[in-house]
């Protein structure tokens, strides 16, 4: 028995949505973890998901998540 076309296509763009929000939420989660204050922390979390689609916000929001 094969599976429907269409249940495949949905479990791929379910993988490729969680593959996304993961890279775009990984700098507020190294913020975390490095013991950055509420106030960095915060910064850092809307720079990445306001400024997260285009590359260079996302690497400054990166940088400034691991910056000790």
């Amino acid at each position: 028995m094969t599976m429907p076309f269409d249940f495949l296509l949905t479990i791929k763009y379910i993988a490729a949505i969680i593959i996304l929000v993961t890279i775009i939420l990984t700098p507020a989660w190294l913020a975390r973890q490095t013991g950055k204050n509420f106030q960095d922390m915060t910064l850092v979390r809307l720079a990445s998901w306001i400024f997260g689609w285009t590359g260079i916000g996302w690497l400054w929001a990166l940088f400034w998540s691991a910056k000790k």
